[in-house]
């Protein structure tokens, strides 16, 4: 049997003059993929990257966006709010009688051309008199 020591250290394989130095630029060669030109690349590229999402939105806004209704006369919305809610936004609002009679525009109807016996029932003129609490 031959032992360890009687056999010759000879190098079988030979390694290339700077193969180490030069692997990573041949294994970087070999997986970088070639560069592509952008569609996006260019002189408008940039513009056209932020030009294009703007014009989408502008155009949904101004599809999609509920238009503004503007009614020249704001007495008209007035006239569908009840009575009710009126008097109580009064009664609540720190609202003077008067800077209301200072800043109200009233008609010239007086008093005296109403006749208070024909319109009111004496059923509404207990229930008025309770909630403003008159005493007679």
């Amino acid at each position: 049997m031959k032992k360890l020591e009687d056999i010759p250290k000879a190098q079988p394989f030979q390694v290339p003059d700077n193969y180490f130095e030069d692997l990573p630029m041949r294994i970087q060669a070999r997986i970088q993929e070639p560069e592509r030109k952008s569609v996006w690349a260019g002189e408008w590229g940039l513009a056209l990257k932020l030009a294009i999402p703007v014009l989408v939105i502008g155009i949904g806004a101004v599809i999609f966006w509920p238009s503004a209704k503007t009614d020249s006369d704001p007495l008209a919305n007035l006239d569908s709010v009840p009575t009710s809610e009126l008097l109580a936004y009064l009664e609540s609002d720190e609202i003077s009688t008067e800077e209301i009679l200072e800043n109200g525009s009233f008609t010239t109807t007086s008093f005296s051309d109403v006749d208070p016996t024909s319109t009111i029932e004496d059923k509404d003129m207990n229930e008025f008199i309770q909630q403003y609490d008159f005493n007679f």
